[in-house]
């Protein structure tokens, strides 16, 4: 297996583990550097679970490839994805009910969604 399809499988488990992070990554051959960005950053930093489950993807990435570097990175950081090999979680919104979890992809969907209130469109006969 190769490093970008290794990192690939793995941060399609975290998407569809954590819908509510939006992850880019970006393989840069020139310093043999795989970028990984995982944003909103209240989401990085206060998701225990999750730091460990990077933690452990970091530590494994490093064995099986030696030579190569990972760096995951969120808002603010000094590094930046320039031109993304791969995006999660752009289009997808996400309901949690309790027991029941939907995810919706979508295409052009706007983050400005309105909640109207309880308008009622039942036809009158």
């Amino acid at each position: 297996m190769k490093a970008k399809e290794y990192i690939e499988g793995k941060l399609r488990l975290l998407a569809s583990k954590y819908c509510e992070v939006q992850i880019r990554y970006e393989y840069r051959a020139n310093t043999g550097s795989h970028i990984i960005e995982i944003i909103p950053l209240s989401f990085f930093e206060e998701n225990n679970d999750y730091l460990i489950e990077e933690a452990q993807i970091e530590d494994e990435f490093e064995r099986l490839f030696p030579k190569e570097n990972i760096v995951f990175i969120s808002e603010g950081s000094l590094t930046s994805i320039k031109d993304p090999d791969l995006e999660l979680g752009y289009k997808i919104i996400c309901y949690d009910f309790g027991s029941t979890l939907i995810h919706f992809e979508v295409d052009g969907y706007s983050s400005n969604i309105e909640n109207r209130g309880s308008e009622n469109y039942a036809l009158a006969a």
